[in-house]
């Protein structure tokens, strides 16, 4: 079950300690949704569900400067991408609770196949790991490495 704790955990390197206090409500509603996730319910859409709400929440706690302390002090501004890439770090929360079977590593790799989704990638690699083959994972690593930024992946993939 994902908790309020571990939205907060996800989200703080991105929008700092302060604002996340301001948006708790909005921090509750997104554990909550995570929650509902499951391969045969309204999968499409949550990604995009989680990045409108970040959104909307975010602008309006800041007044549409979209600009926010961090916790060492200084002032970022979040832009429109920031909120996909969150969106779908917080949906790695629920598929690290998936069962590791066949049938949700198949799901995963559908759903990563359809959507572009460094979570997907990155809970095939690291939870799903003793399922696949080498060439398997190395294929994934590659695409990891092609596709998104170090900063995101450096702490799970070597």
């Amino acid at each position: 079950m994902v908790s309020q704790a571990q939205v907060m955990i996800v989200l703080k390197p991105w929008l700092g300690g302060p604002l996340l206090e301001a948006l708790t409500p909005t921090v509750g509603e997104i554990a909550g949704r995570l929650n509902g996730f499951s391969f045969g319910g309204s999968r499409d859409g949550l990604a995009a569900e989680l990045d409108s709400l970040l959104f909307r929440a975010v602008r309006q706690a800041t007044g549409g400067r979209m600009l926010i302390a961090l916790e060492d002090g200084t002032w970022v501004r979040v832009r429109l991408e920031d909120f996909a890439a969150m969106a779908d770090e917080l949906m790695l929360l629920p598929f690290l609770e998936l069962p590791t079977d066949e049938k949700q590593l198949q799901s995963l790799r559908d759903y990563s196949m359809r959507y572009p989704s460094l979570s997907a990638l990155r809970a095939l690699y690291t939870r799903f790991a003793p399922l696949q083959t080498r060439e398997e994972l190395a294929a994934i690593a590659s695409v990891v490495k092609s596709c998104y930024p170090p900063f995101r992946w450096r702490e799970w993939l070597q």
